[in-house]
């Protein structure tokens, strides 16, 4: 019979990975909440636009567009975000770079891209962190050794 403290993945790994997996569904939560506000930012633009040869159409498709844009990035650094933090709890020690990297990505865009996502960003990025404290580097380098 194994003791508590040497069975299953370490309490770091497991907390670090619903942060992540938290944080990046909130960030995808204020994507779509900001998709669906677009009107407010399509009269924003419309309150301060002098420039005649800009109509409201293309105030309209421009800010659908980027949103959509904006949308998209958020989903694909979301899924990228859970897939990595995944195999980070499933050991594999080299995917928390790749989750560094994206969680970069993320918490970047968000400031540029979405304001409504930064706290989110800041989840998903607390959820690394816990990933390079000491208890988890020594489960997953004692993981590492055995494959």
């Amino acid at each position: 019979m194994t003791s508590p403290k040497e069975s299953g993945t370490p309490r770091t790994i497991t907390v670090g990975y619903w942060l992540v997996l938290v944080g990046a569904a909130l960030c995808v939560v204020a994507g779509v909440f900001q998709f669906a506000a677009r009107q407010a930012l399509v009269d924003a633009i419309k309150s301060r636009n002098t420039d005649p040869a800009l109509t409201t159409e293309m105030i309209e498709s421009s800010a659908t567009v980027t949103l959509g844009a904006v949308m998209v990035v958020t989903a694909v650094v979301a899924a990228l975000m859970v897939w990595f933090a995944g195999k980070v709890k499933a050991g594999t020690r080299k995917s928390r770079t790749g989750l560094m990297i994206a969680v970069l990505i993320n918490l970047f865009f968000q400031m540029v891209g979405n304001g409504y996502a930064l706290v989110p960003a800041l989840i998903a990025m607390s959820g690394l962190v816990l990933f390079y404290f000491r208890q988890s580097s020594d489960f997953l380098t004692e993981r590492e050794q055995l494959a």
